[in-house]
């Protein structure tokens, strides 16, 4: 059975001219490991007393943020944004009872979105509809996700859509919230 790709992965294989990944910037964890280490250092230059609170205070509190700084530098998070527009690309999901599956890919595949208002909707079944596109709708990717066998799988490969579409999408999820 042939693997589906998720909408990342989609993403990450387009040209740089249309769509890029970008990460946090690594000033705040800077600043955090710089505030930590002069934490750690005034702590060490001087000489306390062994019932200061004050010193103590200042090494827990140097070694706390030196490790949440060196964290944040590792662990940055990411997104991807237009080229065109610069703006970011958000993910939304829209869930389904599960025995709706074949009607959501039919669908899908027909082009014909605006029945997916028909749908039952549902909060706790393993089937939804994700949809990661730029605020404005210039860029537009869904796919179709089932949970099966503990493990989230990819029904449908990743589709591109226009505008009108993405509105569809939006206009559907504001009605279900």
């Amino acid at each position: 059975m042939e693997e589906n790709k998720s909408i990342e992965q989609v993403l990450e294989n387009l040209d740089k001219s249309i769509v890029y990944k970008t990460k946090t910037s690594v000033l705040w964890s800077l600043l955090f490991i710089i505030f930590g280490i002069a934490s750690l250092i005034s702590y060490s230059s001087f000489e306390w007393e062994p019932n200061n609170q004050y010193a103590h205070m200042l090494f827990v509190m140097g070694s706390v943020i030196l490790v949440v700084g060196i964290l944040k530098f590792f662990f940055r998070k990411s997104w991807y944004v237009s080229a065109k527009t610069h703006q970011k690309m958000k993910c939304f999901n829209l869930y389904f009872n599960a025995t709706e599956r074949a009607k959501l890919v039919q669908l899908l595949e027909s082009g014909n979105l605006s029945e997916i208002k028909q749908l039952n909707s549902s909060i706790v079944d393993g089937l939804k509809l994700r949809v990661m596109a730029t605020t404005d709708g210039q860029i537009c990717f869904s796919q179709v996700v089932a949970f099966i066998m503990n493990e989230y799988v990819m029904i449908t490969p990743v589709q591109k859509h226009s505008i009108v579409e993405y509105q569809i999408f939006k206009e559907i999820q504001v009605s279900r919230e």
